[in-house]
């Protein structure tokens, strides 16, 4: 089977100074060039990837971002984004219609909380960029980590975007290091708060049913694991490197030298680290929903059917989204 998504790290650059992530701290290596970029973006395509996700670091510090949006739908690829909105203003218009899930991060329901998280004064620029995206047509939603220090006020950010008129969708924030099963994991208090959440504020607050069941299971057994890391995303460094079997736990750097397709179908590391997906020591408990939820994916089970309502739901609360904004945008041009 095809892999799903391409998480494509296209800079470890970013200009904010969030305290859950350390990509911000990291020495940033040389970036690929828009040409080599390309060619794995077609690469991609040939391996039946549908989705790409052009990431960080901040995405939007790349130059040529808009140009490598433009490359990915003209191949007929889905895209995705996740800002944490200081460039979107500049860079909205060009992004426009380019885009088909596009994200904006939340820490917190107002100012304070928010520039806290996020270690610089960005909140005011959030609101901006949601009301000018909606001006544009495009149906952003809040991506809101849900933390050890937020997790009761989920009911404020649920309120915000009701106010705002665009989903908030809760993202359990992990731990990327080996000791998963610490006190820093998604709690039951965590779990319980995003679940009723979703209860209390329906079509409004979404969340993905088969990652918190998965997280209240423990996380990802090795003896029986569910993560399909290798099979369902392709993760791509900025300096050209397929990194294996993740991002997080990366255990190997082949690379790619225009050879992606290759290197993906027939490299020994590939294969390798296919064959042992899941069951690495680092796997044990892991709940690195940007490489499980993929997983759900592949194979049949109850985090399937679960993972397959998820979508449903995210699916027709979009499409009503949309059509209010396709609406609102009629009533304005009259």
């Amino acid at each position: 089977m095809a892999p799903l998504v391409c998480n494509y790290y296209v800079t470890y650059k970013c200009n904010a100074r969030c305290h859950f992530c350390d990509i911000w701290a990291l020495t940033p290596p040389p970036e690929s060039s828009y040409q080599t970029i390309c060619a794995n973006l077609r690469d991609l395509k040939r391996l039946g990837v549908k989705y790409v996700d052009f990431t960080g670091g901040e995405p939007l510090l790349r130059p040529d971002i808009v140009e490598l949006y433009a490359e990915a739908k003209r191949l007929g690829l889905m895209t995705t984004l996740t800002t944490n909105t200081i460039l979107y203003p500049k860079k909205a218009e060009a992004l426009r219609g380019l885009v088909d899930f596009l994200n904006f991060s939340l820490d917190g329901p107002d100012a304070a909380s928010h520039n806290q998280s996020r270690g610089v004064d960005i909140f005011e620029r959030l609101i901006e960029s949601v009301h000018l995206a909606r001006a544009l047509g495009e149906y952003p939603t809040l991506n809101f980590t849900v933390t050890a220090q937020n997790f009761a006020r989920i009911g404020e950010a649920a309120e915000l975007a009701r106010g705002l008129e665009v989903r908030v969708w809760l993202n359990p924030a992990f731990t990327a290091h080996e000791h998963y099963n610490s006190a820093k994991n998604p709690t039951p208090e965590i779990v319980a708060a995003i679940r009723g959440a979703a209860e209390g504020y329906r079509g409004t607050v979404g969340y993905n049913r088969a990652a918190l069941a998965l997280i209240e299971a423990g996380g990802n057994d090795t003896a029986k694991p569910r993560c399909k890391a290798v099979d369902a995303v392709i993760v791509i460094s900025p300096d050209d490197k397929l990194l294996l079997p993740c991002y997080h736990f990366a255990q190997h750097a082949a690379p790619i030298g225009g050879r992606l397709y290759d290197l993906y179908t027939e490299g020994e590391k590939v294969q390798e680290y296919r064959a042992s997906q899941g069951k690495l020591k680092v796997c044990e408990g892991c709940t690195v929903w940007c490489y499980l939820i993929p997983s759900f994916f592949k194979g049949l089970d109850r985090y399937t059917l679960l993972n397959g309502f998820t979508y449903a739901d995210e699916f027709f609360s979009r499409r009503r989204g949309r059509r209010g904004v396709a609406a609102r945008a009629v009533l304005h041009s009259n």
